[in-house]
């Protein structure tokens, strides 16, 4: 019996977590001019959900013929290229997994030698970006939007001319709306170049905006961290770039959980695929924050700062009047933070989004979804 194409299998394995994959062909044959018929054959040994450990892998390698040296040579070779995640779990030693579509992107566009693969990720991924893909049916969002955190707070973290924020109810706000306290939580942190913006400058189409604002935690860090992707900060150092972001107005996405998150970006709507999916009307990406931003008429003075400040352009100065999109606002806080007259201020949205517990839950409710909206597409014939 003729072997199974694993090339069109591993396509396949992408396209379960993203729907269909844009630039199909030359992907195709950039895995091919990549990895060995062998080396794919050691990325299925991997479970197809979950991880496993270097002793089981090498049994199910021995039955397949496949000798102890050669499977871990070809882990190890996997980890820069994106195919495979690894760490270490304390009682139970080095753990593989298969890692999403989305790693083998980033890691691809942050090269700094151009290949065939390289080049065909950069097509990939800018398509993601501009949101021309088909994407799975899924409801649940993987990110969700965390306000500027002074405009929750009040407190500022740079020694500046303070400015009187109005904030909400201090009942109202939890740590789950604060980056700070976010990021407090998680014990191991690596940040990376964004790699949006990467393939941005890959294209010729470099915003200009800050580069290493990409923050992984915990077991994904460690991926990071050995892939040589990221390098390892602590928690102070952690909060000093964040601040920059907030101050070159970008927008913190974190995962969609309360905890045990893997991952938090900075964001602009000019290069980042999460801003882009939510203008692009795709909920299953981004969530906004649980706050909305409201105008106290009385106070605005038009001054106008609102309006280069949002991301979402969700202010106009119109007829000599601040005309508010309400709808488009995704609670990042930006237009409260500029206003000099404190005309607008955060509140708490009268509905909520459900928010995971952890990260292992919130991809377990993606995974279900996924699967019943590909079976329930099949049946009807799309």
């Amino acid at each position: 019996m003729p072997e199974k194409d694993l090339y069109e299998k591993l396509i396949k394995f992408y396209e379960f977590q993203l729907g269909e994959m844009p630039f199909r062909d030359e992907f195709y044959q950039a895995l091919k001019a990549t990895f060995s018929p062998q080396d794919l054959r050691v990325f299925f040994l991997l479970p197809f959900m979950g991880n496993s450990t270097s002793q089981k892998l090498e049994k199910k390698a021995a039955k397949t013929g496949i000798e102890t040296a050669t499977l871990e040579k070809i882990l190890k070779a996997f980890v820069p290229q994106g195919l495979v995640d690894t760490w270490i779990i304390p009682g139970k030693g080095r753990v593989y997994a298969r890692a999403l579509i989305i790693s083998l992107l980033e890691l691809q566009v942050r090269l700094v030698d151009d290949s065939p693969m390289r080049a065909a990720c950069t097509k990939v991924m800018n398509a993601f970006i501009e949101g021309a893909v088909k994407m799975l049916p899924t409801r649940t969002p993987y990110y969700r939007v965390l306000p500027v955190e002074r405009t929750l707070t009040g407190a500022t973290p740079v020694v500046t001319i303070p400015l009187e924020i109005p904030i909400p109810d201090p009942r109202e706000v939890l740590p789950i709306d604060i980056v700070s306290e976010m990021v407090k939580k998680e014990e191991l942190i690596a940040v990376s170049d964004c790699y949006c913006r990467s393939t941005k400058r890959l294209i010729g189409e470099d915003c200009g905006h800050p580069m290493e604002t990409c923050f992984y935690f915990n077991e994904l860090a460690q991926t990071k961290l050995e892939a040589g992707y990221a390098r390892r900060v602590d928690y102070e150092e952690a909060m000093r770039i964040l601040y920059q972001a907030e101050e070159a107005g970008l927008i913190h996405n974190v995962s969609n959980c309360k905890g045990k998150i893997q991952t938090l970006c900075n964001c602009c709507s000019c290069s980042c695929g999460v801003i882009k999916a939510i203008v692009h009307g795709q909920t299953n990406v981004g969530a906004p924050s649980r706050y909305t931003a409201v105008v106290d008429t009385e106070k605005c003075q038009l001054q106008g700062n609102c309006v280069p400040a949002c991301p979402m352009k969700v202010y106009e100065l119109m007829d000599g009047k601040l005309v508010q999109h309400a709808e488009k606002c995704i609670g990042c806080g930006h237009c409260v933070s500029v206003c000099p007259e404190q005309a607008i201020r955060m509140e708490l949205r009268s509905e909520q989004r459900k928010i995971y517990t952890d990260n292992d839950a919130l991809f377990r409710q993606i995974n279900i979804e996924g699967i019943t909206g590909l079976v329930v597409s099949k049946l009807q014939g799309r």
